[in-house]
């Protein structure tokens, strides 16, 4: 596992993705060192040694006097045919290797983020440059195991508010939600044991679960809610050691689970003796009253993971595990194991983040702003003839589609619709990826911030034009 890129390789990683997909050309001025560094808040320093990495790369070119320039589309051109194929056709791994990597000019309309202007609107950059101005002692150690102590007491604090008594050393800080899958994966489980997931559910995480040799199982979640028979009639039949489960805001449907639903989960856990893994990353943009799992539980069989990707800003990376204390040191283990420990400066600009007051106002603004675009969305889905798979009740997404009619090329719509979307620059995520045999679809997942975009609705008009009627 990689540890976390310095701001040197992320600003050039920047550079250079931009000169591949063609948004900075040949010959272009980039600003000077002082003016690159003023406008995101880093030090002149880190922009020099950025430049100077990619002149030596030959992507940009030094001239004396003049400032730097874009050498030549040589990164774009020299792309292999595989990667050029991967990022104009909507493949089976599209989502994962393209979603993240295409430039800005991109209508990212089934991403999984908030819009850039809407982070602008948190002090991010401000505690980021605070945490870079930490003691030479930090800098010249690899910091605690578990993750700054700073960031793990007031994690400890806000978790113990809604989950009873938690303590900091019950927490291990993560590079975010997917790498605390991780620890959970290496520390809990053995290659070839059966978990249950929800379906349709996180693609990546069914990516991640094969990736280590298990076996996932789909529990059926719907409109309403987790299919709690299927889940029983399945633990009997395959034994499964665990349980991934999303509370809060699940990706895709963003619906959430019921008290009662939970109480059952629970119920069930303990009779077929399962680790409960509760995805919490999207609670920040419910609230904090919204049910919970581990709050129910207390930590004993459930562990709940979070992170900030979603609400500070999506480079941060920088999550946690909150665990049973007795998992506390098989986890840390795997962390240190893969990748030594996680970045302090990272962790500490979060701190800064959710310490400050004004983040919490910050937060409803944000949910305000996603129940409006939700609500307009979903009228704009269903003029052009599209049933929402459920009524979202928080979160970024919404997933609709059009209703399935006899033809059978119907059935996989979903597919052939997002490759007609790619041609006119707007990235749709098919429900195919969200299955875990990622069979065809007739629907979407859209992210409402996203998605009340002209070109994405004109786009689908035309689309539904073309379809048989009912």
């Amino acid at each position: 596992m990689r540890s976390e890129p310095s701001l040197v390789s992320l600003l050039s990683s920047a550079v250079e993705g931009a000169v591949a997909a063609g948004s900075l050309r040949a010959g272009t001025r980039l600003p000077s060192v002082r003016q690159m560094a003023t406008r995101l808040g880093v030090s002149t320093f880190t922009v020099a040694e950025a430049y100077t990495a990619l002149v030596a790369r030959q992507v940009l070119a030094s001239r004396k006097g003049a400032g730097y320039f874009v050498q030549s589309s040589r990164v774009a051109a020299q792309r292999s045919p595989r990667e050029l194929a991967i990022s104009t056709q909507v493949s089976d791994d599209w989502l994962s290797l393209n979603m993240f990597a295409q430039g800005r000019d991109l209508l990212a309309a089934g991403c999984g983020w908030l819009p850039l202007s809407w982070y602008a609107e948190n002090d991010f950059h401000a505690a980021l440059r605070q945490a870079t101005r930490i003691a030479g002692e930090h800098l010249a150690s690899y910091g605690h195991p578990l993750g700054y102590a700073g960031l793990r007491q007031l994690l400890a604090h806000e978790l113990g508010q809604r989950l009873g008594p938690v303590h900091a050393d019950q927490l291990i800080l993560t590079h975010g939600v997917t790498h605390g899958f991780e620890l959970v994966m290496m520390g809990l489980l053995q290659p070839g044991d059966s978990v249950l997931v929800e379906e349709p559910g996180y693609w990546n995480l069914h990516a991640q679960l094969r990736c280590h040799g298990l076996n996932p199982i789909g529990v059926p979640r719907n409109a309403q809610g987790l299919a709690l028979d299927a889940l029983d009639h399945l633990a009997q039949a395959h034994r499964p050691r665990a349980l991934f489960i999303t509370t809060v805001g699940h990706n895709p449907l963003s619906t959430t689970l019921r008290l009662q639903q939970l109480h059952r989960v629970l119920a069930l856990a303990e009779r077929h003796d399962l680790w409960v893994i509760e995805d919490d990353i999207f609670r920040d943009l419910d609230g904090p009253h919204a049910p919970s799992l581990a709050g129910l539980d207390g930590l004993q069989r459930v562990l709940t993971l979070g992170g900030f990707s979603k609400t500070i800003a999506p480079a941060i990376r920088v999550g946690y595990v909150a665990c049973p204390p007795a998992l506390v040191q098989p986890l840390a283990r795997v962390k240190m194991a893969c990748g030594l420990t996680t970045s302090e400066i990272n962790e500490r600009a979060a701190a800064r983040v959710l310490a400050d007051p004004a983040h919490r106002r910050y937060l409803e603004r944000i949910r305000h702003r996603l129940a409006t675009s939700r609500e307009r969305v979903v009228e704009a889905l269903m003029d052009v003839g599209m049933t929402p798979l459920a009524m979202p009740d928080s979160g970024l997404y919404v997933c609709a589609g059009w209703p399935e009619r006899e033809a059978p090329e119907q059935a996989s719509l979903a597919r052939q619709v997002a490759q007609e979307a790619l041609t006119e620059g707007i990235a749709l995520a098919p429900g195919d990826y969200f299955m875990l045999d990622q069979r065809p679809t007739s629907w979407f997942r859209f992210n409402v911030a996203h998605a009340n975009d002209p070109r994405l609705l004109r786009f689908l008009q035309r689309v539904a034009r073309r379809l048989p009627r009912a």
